[in-house]
This record gives C-alpha cells, structure tokens and sequence, in this order.
C-alpha cells in the first residue's frame, strides 16, 4: 500500500475532515467568544507553533493574563485530592473547576492540536448534577466527584462518532460506551475533552489525516509522543486532571516521556479497554492496556485505586482481571533498582545516556536504594533483536489487512510512519503455525526476564526511548517500550530534571552493528541524522519497570526514585 492514496474517493472525505474540525473549533468560540478572541490575539501563530521550541505550559499561568489568578490555581496547583477536598469544603464547586479546565484545555488545542471533540456542554452538565448531588446529599457523588479527564478518541462514547483517526469512520456512530469511560463517569468525573491519536493508532507520534499532527507541549516544534500525544499534550498542558490513553507498543509511556509527565502502563487486563474502535481488534499475541497519564505518581496512586477498587471494572468486562488494588504496598527497606543503559541492541542518543547516569550516580547515594548493574545478566543481543522482530511481527501478523480495511474506503494518504509500520516483516500474512511459534518466543522471552533478570532486581530502570522527544516523524525504534508489551511487565514512566542541551549532548557514541541501530540513529541515505541542535528544549524522561501484577509497588518505587531527584507534581 503506497502513497499516492489521494484519489477522488479521498476528495469526497475532505468536506467531512473540515465540517469535523469547524465543530470542534466552533465549540471553542461558542463557549466564550471573548476568551477564544483573546488566546488567538495573545498566543503565537501556528506557523511559529511549529517552527519554534516554544514551551507552551507558559500560556496557563495567571501572569501569562489568560487565565484568572483562580483559574490558574484550579488548573495548576491543586492536586485530584486537593481538589475533592475543596468541593466538600464548599470552596470550590465542580462547575468552577469544569470552566477552568475547559479554558486551559481550549489554550491546550491552540497551542498544541491535542483535541479531536471537546465535550463542553456535556462536562457542565455533569459538574451541574454534581454539585446539585454535593448540596443535597452533603456528601460527593463519587471518588472522582467534579474531576475533569480526558479520553483519547479511540475509546468510544455512544451516539457520537468515534474515527480513531480512520477517516473512513468519520462518520462512525458508536453503539456502545467504552467501559473505562462508563467507570470513571459513575464515580463523578467529568469528560470534557476527546484527544487525538495517529493514523491506524500505531506510531510513537501523533499525526492523522483528521486534524494533522499534534505538538510537544513543552517545545512544540517536536513530537508529543504517540499514540497517546493527544493525552500526553493535553495532561502536559494542565488541560485535564489526567488522562485515559492505551498501549500496545509503548502507546501511554512514549507520550508521558516526551511531554515529561507520569504515565503508567499496568498489567495487562487490570485497564479495561472495552468497546474501543481498532485496526487490532482479536490479536491477542500482544496484549494492548489502557492506562492513565497524570502529573503526580500520587495521582496515579489514587485514580488506579478508584478505578479498581470502587470501578470494579470486572462487573462490566469479563476480561478483566478481579484483583484489588494492594493500597499498602510493602516495599524492601532497601530496594534493589537494576539498571539498564542500554538494550543492548540500539544505543540512546547522548542526552538520554547522560540522564541516565545523573539519575544513577543520585541514587547511588541513597541508602534505600541498592543499584544493580544488569548488564551481566541482561539478554544477549541475538535474544533481543530476536524479541524486537518477534513484536513488531506480531502486529502485523494479519498482513495488515484489518488496518487496511478500515483505511482503503476512504483512500486516505498513507503517512510515512504508516508506511514503516506496514513494513514490518514485509507486511506478510502469517499462517496460525508461524503465529504460534512467535508466540513461543514471546513466552519464552517473558521467562528468562523472569528467570534470568528479576532474581537479582525488584525493578528496571531503563530508557523510555532511544532519545528525546523526537522530531516529528521520526519515531521508528520502539524497542525501549514494546519489548516490554511483548513480555508483559508493567512500566511506569517518570520525569526527571534533566534536558537536552545542545552544547554537551554532541558526541556520537560508539555504535552497534544492527538494522535497528541504522533504524534509529541513521537517515534514509544512511548518514547518522542526529542533530543537536534540533532537540532544542526537550526534556528526558525514564521509566521503572517492576513485576507482573505488582503495579501498586511500581508505583511506590517510582515515588522513592522521584523524591531522592527531587521530582515532584509537574
């Protein structure tokens, strides 16, 4: 399947690509010509948006004139707990917290083109019935009682229409509403804003045919990450509480790491992901989750806890696992942080190396922490090109036909990292025998960490990526993430105070000798593409993995690593 893909068939779309986006855009005007007036007149164009490192974040602060000295408080200072505790205290009201949010998240979309629907009328309805429940009952609706989410677009809502970044679906009227959605707006959430994710949902950027690329909320001229970037941009930009978004290759962690912020990536079948539209639906070799993306692992903590405990997802989706949430999780006095540098098959960019040992050399120094060196007990290097070809095989098992399927009607373009993606493998279709013997090794994978890995460590602090946030377009090596949905590890990916800096970040590392090494360091001429000075503003992110089923543990890892660097709310 190759570009040129628009033909007249693709002509008959674009009507319906604009009526799509004038009904977002128009959703922002309506809510408040002259709010929306003053962020056009007050923000950068979008041509300088795209061009320029700027760090949009600014854009929410009171100082910035944007917002009130309110606003900026709800939106950026208070925490999900904190702001549970001022509704009850009746100083705040969740239709003052669901305006505030519409406005950060209407900045958020200017800034960064992170939103596919927004869902205004909707959220102060509900805030409204929350606060009537609030004042009635004296007592909140539910543990997340007036807390604006945001959901990424796949996830569907019945009677609206739900593309997935297909334009052939952009008309698609789902029947059903995802349960995740169901679960959190039962417990009081309010869900203003639908976010965008890439064509076919199956790059480590966010770019579709529907409403273009989506941008870094902290340099916006490099990619937000993908597939979740709607969810990393947005949640960078305080435009929501936390976000819902899925994985299946590094979908929650690529973004959460580029926008710098958390994103946890639990255990497969704890996350319901029901009733979600897909070009993946019944591969079940790798495993997709869902999974929330949120500025604090305390907010994490707590949503996780919600969603399960008081959710329980399970009574409405018989794939999901019945476990509690552990809300006492006992860590080691000393845990043991085993730590990876590198895969050992493609080497990071030197940003992301220098980051590592600066968050090595801190916790060296931290007497709850024993740093093991897992080099040596590491999969050889045949093992791990072995599992980078066994996964990226397995997403396209089905010679890429379902993806096809939903592609082909509209005749859309085919993007270059759709391109890529489809020529994993050559993109051919694999008999069930193949399938099967894949899926040994995958099993097989999964028990040398287990065997091999986990008896020296109690978690894995490794890259989230091979580099920073990428350059748009160029996210091709997904090795550091999706090895970890081929064997099933839960990750969690954390901030650190660390960026790329372009004066030291120069030298070219010794390289190893592989076609995923040239995938990620080399151009199509095959000279070594990476440059410095393009990463202008980007800040490096890493990620803790931890055993099956152990995810509240992660969590609790995560917060002894984030405080010993000084880590906290972003």
């Amino acid at each position: 399947m190759t570009a040129p893909y628009k033909t007249e068939k693709f002509a008959k779309y674009e009507p319906l690509i604009k009526a799509y986006q004038k009904a977002r855009d128009d959703q922002m005007e309506k809510y408040d010509p002259k709010f929306y007036a003053a962020c056009l007149a007050k923000l950068p164009s979008q041509q300088e948006f795209d061009s320029e490192p700027i760090d949009a974040t600014q854009f929410v602060k009171a100082d910035f004139g944007l917002l009130s000295e309110k606003e900026a408080a709800i939106v950026n200072d208070y925490t999900l707990q904190q702001l549970l505790a001022k509704q009850l205290e009746g100083k705040l009201t969740a239709k003052e917290i669901a305006h505030a949010f519409i406005k950060s998240s209407i900045i958020a979309q200017i800034a960064t083109n992170c939103v596919m629907q927004f869902m205004f009328d909707k959220a102060l309805s509900q805030a409204a019935k929350s606060d009537e429940f609030l004042k009635t009952n004296k007592q909140l609706k539910g543990p997340l009682h007036g807390i604006p989410i945001s959901l990424k677009e796949h996830m569907e809502i019945k009677g609206s229409v739900t593309h997935a970044s297909y334009v052939s679906l952009i008309e698609h009227v789902s029947k059903n509403t995802n349960v995740s959605i169901q679960l959190v707006e039962n417990m009081g959430a309010t869900t203003h804003v639908r976010t965008s994710q890439p064509q076919a949902i199956m790059h480590l950027d966010t770019i579709n045919n529907v409403i273009g690329r989506t941008r870094n909320p902290l340099s916006t001229r490099l990619s937000p990450g993908g597939s979740s970037g709607g969810e990393s941009a947005i949640v960078g930009m305080h435009g929501s509480v936390l976000g819902i978004g899925s994985d299946i290759g590094g979908s929650i962690r690529c973004p959460a790491a580029f926008a710098n912020i958390y994103g946890l990536r639990p255990t497969t079948k704890r996350f319901s992901g029901l009733y979600s539209v897909s070009g993946g639906g019944g591969q079940e070799s790798v495993v997709p989750t869902m999974g929330p993306l949120a500025r604090s692992t305390a907010e994490l903590n707590a949503f996780m806890d919600h969603y399960i405990n008081d959710g329980k997802p399970w009574l409405l989706d018989p794939s999901s696992v019945p476990l509690p949430w552990n809300t006492s999780p006992q860590l080691p006095a000393k845990i043991r942080v085993g730590v990876l540098f590198t895969d050992g098959i493609v080497t990071p960019f030197p940003a992301v190396t220098r980051t590592m040992h600066e968050v090595v050399e801190n916790l060296k120094q931290n007497p709850s922490v024993e740093v093991v060196d897992l080099k040596k007990y590491w999969l050889s290097a045949e093992d791990m090109i072995k599992a980078n070809e066994t996964v990226s095989t397995l997403y396209t098992c089905d010679g890429n036909r379902a993806q096809k399927e939903l592609l082909v009607p509209s005749g859309e373009p085919i993007l270059p990292l759709t391109e890529f993606f489809f020529g994993h493998n050559e993109g051919k279709h694999l008999s069930v025998y193949e399938n099967h013997e894949l899926n040994k090794i995958r099993d097989a994978t999964k028990l040398k960490v287990f065997q091999n890995v986990f008896p020296h460590c109690d978690f894995i602090l490794s890259p989230a990526y091979a580099g920073p946030p990428e350059i748009p377009e160029l996210s091709k090596y997904w090795g550091y993430t999706a090895f970890w949905n081929l064997v099933d590890y839960p990750n969690l990916v954390f901030p650190t105070p660390f960026q790329h800096d372009p004066a030291k970040d120069t030298e070219i590392p010794p390289l190893y000798d592989n076609v995923f090494e040239r995938m990620h360091w080399n151009d199509k001429d095959g000279k070594i593409r990476y440059d410095p000075k393009a990463y202008e503003g980007a800040h490096i992110a890493l990620q803790l993995t931890g055993p099956r089923y152990q995810d509240e543990s992660l969590i609790a890892a995560t917060e002894v690593l984030t405080k010993s660097l000084g880590i906290g709310r972003r």
